[in-house]
């Protein structure tokens, strides 16, 4: 009987924090970041600030916990990509998803050109970007010896830091008035630029 309680408990527990960071995301593309309160986004959803604060730190909380699923979903991407896939192939590959959803979500213009030009969410971001780094070397480090290649941690690393790079290039390009170009198109040209993108 314990263990449904337990998790009735996360279920409702993670439904609420579903609705504070959708109540939070409309009223920071509605109001602006800064404008937007702790105590607005809690009265969204009838809770108090105080109750806010059982689930979420402080607002830029409620955007970073949503760039850290981001990065654990790129992980299990790049995990399930094909074996005998190039490298530099299945890491922009294992942006397809992101790269689609930040496409068709109107919100997700607005948040990254947030992200990309609020100092502390800036921050925030970068932090969060280091930790989809450190969660997909992990993954590309695996892929390589299950190929039979040994490849030291820092090339792993390496290879995932320039994918990043050229991810957030192509997000700084995107948000920039006047861009007319796709977010996928951007990142592709992004990869391209630093090596070709061979499937094999």
């Amino acid at each position: 009987m314990e263990e449904p309680k337990v998790a009735l408990r996360e279920r409702t527990r993670n439904a609420v924090r579903a609705q504070l960071a959708e109540a939070a995301l409309r009223l920071f593309v509605e109001q602006g970041f800064e404008a937007t309160t702790v105590e607005q986004i809690a009265t969204e959803t009838g809770l108090s600030r105080r109750s806010f604060h059982r689930y979420f730190s402080s607002k830029e909380d409620v955007l970073g916990q949503w760039f850290a699923e981001m990065g654990q979903e790129l992980a299990e991407a790049l995990a399930a990509r094909p074996a005998e896939e190039h490298p530099w192939h299945a890491l922009r590959r294992a942006f397809d998803d992101l790269v689609d959803r930040m496409s068709t979500r109107p919100e997700a213009l607005v948040i990254t050109q947030m992200m990309l030009n609020s100092p502390a969410l800036h921050a925030s971001h970068l932090e969060k970007v280091a930790h989809w780094r450190a969660l997909l070397a992990d993954v590309l480090q695996r892929r390589l010896a299950d190929g039979g290649s040994a490849v030291p941690r820092v090339a792993a690393d390496a290879l995932v830091g320039a994918a990043l790079a050229s991810l957030e290039s192509a997000q700084a390009e995107w948000v920039r008035p006047g861009n007319e170009r796709s977010l996928d198109d951007l990142v592709d040209q992004a990869m391209k630029a630093v090596a070709p993108l061979n499937e094999r």
